[in-house]
């Protein structure tokens, strides 16, 4: 199967651009599932405790690390029953949240990150200025300008580092979904 990421800040657009290229792949006949950090088993117990701790105290973080191995697995379990696999984010999302936006030591990431064996074949990151994003989506990220920016300067190095596509997602949202559409075709 293949499997596709969205990464970005909160209201740059990747939760309903995955639903809307699932809906468009499904009426083209393809086997398409749609995975996030709330799909895996027992990750509304895992929100629930999160919601506890304020953002960058490390029980916070170390469960959100949790939430993505599992999204991890659920990708990992799924990937034979599907021909396409959208992620709403994947593990590098840690990477630009703690490592860029917590200053989290990049050996720890590196070892938690092991286990992370396959990457999506195809990556976007969906971008729009942070007042577009604090505009559509109140967040707990954005709230913070000095670390939504630290998020997104680590966003846009991971995007250069592993060639991901990325998307101007200050365009109206079929727009962008029709960009990332015709990137994913030209892969199938």
């Amino acid at each position: 199967s293949l499997t596709i990421a969205f990464e970005g800040l909160p209201g740059n657009g990747k939760t309903n651009v995955a639903w809307l290229i699932a809906d468009d792949l499904k009426a083209r006949g393809l086997r398409v599932s749609v995975v996030d950090n709330k799909t895996a088993d027992n990750a509304a117990i895992i929100h629930s405790l999160k919601q506890g701790y304020p953002s960058g105290h490390p029980i916070k973080i170390l469960l959100c690390w949790v939430l993505r191995l599992m999204q991890y697995d659920f990708v990992k379990k799924n990937s034979e029953d599907a021909d396409v696999i959208l992620a709403d984010r994947f593990w590098n999302s840690i990477t630009a949240y703690d490592g860029y936006g917590n200053g989290m030591p990049r050996s720890v990431l590196e070892w938690f990150g092991r286990y992370i064996k396959k990457q999506p074949d195809i990556t976007f990151l969906l971008e729009a200025p942070l007042k577009v994003s604090r505009r559509r989506k109140k967040s707990e990220t954005l709230d913070n300008t000095y670390f939504a920016r630290r998020v997104m300067r680590g966003y846009q190095e991971l995007a250069r580092q592993l060639s991901w596509v990325r998307i101007d997602a200050n365009r109206e949202i079929l727009q962008v979904k029709n960009h990332c559409l015709r990137v994913i075709l030209a892969k199938l």
